[in-house]
């Protein structure tokens, strides 16, 4: 194992060296002076005198270390570049909130807002995101197929009477525009939930 002492000509050049590197940043100057320090550990005093000749005076070599500008950051810690917005998971809780409820706050066009959110958003499938624009949609369909199914099968007769307890064809479409409205926001708190453990955009 090597000695951390240094003979007197080592030790007077360390010392001139330190006063050089101060105006550098610490760490700079730190890993500067720890690689000539390691270089003249263990050399006797003409090795060491032989070894400073080589190495050249304490100032220039800090000089030569400020031209150079300081040492590149390890990668690691290299900022990563920003993600973009559709990227965010903020974004993905403004679409699907926008979804669900900008319909109420500017009818039809909120709406349309909030899906071309969610389409652009990058935190859902495209199957989840599908299902979440189509789903109101499909069951408003499904609901006027049974109004007409319901209006030919239970149409009275000329000399029959309309029984009130069969619901009408009014009825059956008031009820699919209320189930439409009402699975819009269930669509939106239904891509909240399914997003809760990403962090991370899909690719």
């Amino acid at each position: 194992m090597s000695q951390n002492t240094h003979p007197t000509r080592a030790v007077r050049y360390l010392a001139e060296l330190d006063d050089a590197l101060g105006e550098l940043p610490h760490r700079v100057a730190t890993e500067i002076r720890a690689g000539i320090a390691e270089e003249l550990d263990g050399l006797d005093d003409a090795a060491a005198a032989e070894r400073i000749a080589s190495l050249g005076d304490p100032r220039a070599i800090a000089a030569a270390a400020a031209e150079a500008g300081p040492a590149p950051a390890p990668a690691g810690a290299a900022a990563s570049p920003a993600r973009p917005l559709r990227e965010s998971k903020g974004f993905a809780i403004a679409a699907a909130l926008v979804l669900a409820f900008g319909g109420v706050v500017i009818p039809v066009a909120g709406w349309f807002v909030g899906a071309v959110m969610v389409v652009s958003s990058r935190m859902w499938t495209r199957l989840e995101k599908a299902i979440a624009l189509a789903t109101p949609f499909v069951a408003f369909a499904l609901m006027m197929l049974a109004t007409v199914i319901t209006r030919a099968l239970t149409a009275p007769s000329e000399d029959e009477a309309r029984n009130p307890l069969v619901p009408g064809a009014l009825d059956l479409w008031h009820s699919s525009i209320l189930l439409a409205f009402i699975l819009v926001p269930v669509m939106g708190g239904w891509l909240l939930w399914r997003m809760r453990n990403r962090t991370a955009p899909l690719r």
